[in-house]
């Protein structure tokens, strides 16, 4: 697993946030409802925090991951009942501790343990056969379709359900347990978000704009509004100083029918970016970074973008590394200037 930092002791008994990603061919782990649920079971959890009800439908093979995560601190001693975890369409988020025992394994081979039943779970629900699949479509919250006739199904003994590399983060800092967490138990409802307002999230490519060629990924109609007022603050600008109390006061008049652009990274920038959102308005944020397969807004954005209010754009196409803070920097301000120099122009 090359992606683990290679001078970190994976034994320590922190959270970790664990993200396995399904192979392509997989059956969805769950489904993303059409319209939420309503009602009483709009409010109920599975075991172990799946996600508000209102915005999945759990199948056969959602239920036996949840058998498998919330049972894995039996089978392994040295990790903590696992109880905030997320399983969605496309992939599983989990908040995993580890204990501090004297026969403690690594979080590697703990999350290579945990794929394994993972994997034999998936294998079992989807094999289990076309009664269980009626009877579980029958009763209104299963429902994996049918396995005689998956392509997905008819490999699953010969493919692996999730990807061999998978992602993790340290919870270390003051906050972040609590951010993760609150990230999770979101995710659900983020998800149907996106699948309810298809049109405003996704990529568009080439995009014309101020003679140049942009990469975009939102809601590109916004490059047609009346009014695009660009917004380019220093970070050493005074917070109520001169400078930042008249770009503040721009970013309030922007309402309806007008738009924000720029990096929105500063200080300043980032109180212009609130007002703009406040009154009504729209923002284009330039971005640094090209627009990947899974790249998609950060959760504070969503909302907008399934207003239609939000588009990012960028003049890179995604790097295969990550770009470096200077790198970043520079796209930043070339971004900065063409805008700058082309809004100007009459």
């Amino acid at each position: 697993m090359g992606i683990r930092l290679a001078t970190f002791d994976y034994k320590s008994p922190y959270f970790y946030m664990v993200t396995l990603k399904a192979e392509k061919g997989a059956l969805p782990f769950v489904r993303i409802r059409r319209e939420p649920l309503q009602g009483d079971l709009a409010h109920s959890h599975g075991r172990g925090g799946t996600g508000p009800a209102q915005f999945i439908e759990a199948n056969a093979v959602t239920q036996a991951f949840v058998d498998v995560i919330t049972g894995f601190h039996k089978v392994w001693r040295c990790v903590e009942p696992i109880e905030t975890f997320s399983v969605m369409p496309d992939h599983i988020h989990l908040l995993i501790k580890l204990r501090k025992v004297a026969d403690v394994v690594s979080l590697p081979k703990i999350v290579w343990q945990l794929r394994r039943h993972l994997e034999r779970a998936y294998r079992s629900a989807v094999g289990a056969g076309r009664e269980a699949a009626v009877g579980a479509a029958a009763s209104g919250t299963l429902n994996c379709g049918d396995p005689a006739t998956s392509g997905a199904a008819s490999r699953a003994g010969g493919f692996h359900v999730f990807e061999r590399e998978w992602h993790d983060w340290i919870v270390k800092k003051n906050g972040q347990l609590a951010a993760f967490t609150c990230y999770i138990r979101e995710n659900p409802r983020r998800a149907w978000l996106r699948a309810s307002h298809r049109e405003n999230f996704r990529r568009v490519g080439e995009i014309e704009f101020l003679g140049r060629k942009w990469f975009g990924y939102g809601n590109a109609a916004l490059l047609d509004l009346p009014v695009i007022e660009p917004f380019h603050c220093s970070r050493k600008w005074a917070v109520d100083g001169p400078e930042w109390r008249e770009a503040f006061a721009r970013a309030e008049r922007i309402g309806p029918g007008c738009a924000g652009i720029g990096t929105f990274m500063s200080p300043c920038e980032k109180a212009c970016g609130n007002a703009i959102a406040k009154a009504g308005g729209k923002l284009i944020v330039l971005s640094p970074e090209g627009f990947g397969e899974r790249w998609h807004p950060g959760p504070k954005h969503e909302p907008f973008c399934a207003d239609g209010r939000m588009l990012f754009l960028t003049l890179y196409p995604e790097m295969a590394r990550q770009p470096t803070r200077k790198e970043l920097y520079d796209r930043c301000h070339e971004m900065g200037d063409v805008v700058l120099e082309g809004l100007a122009r009459p």
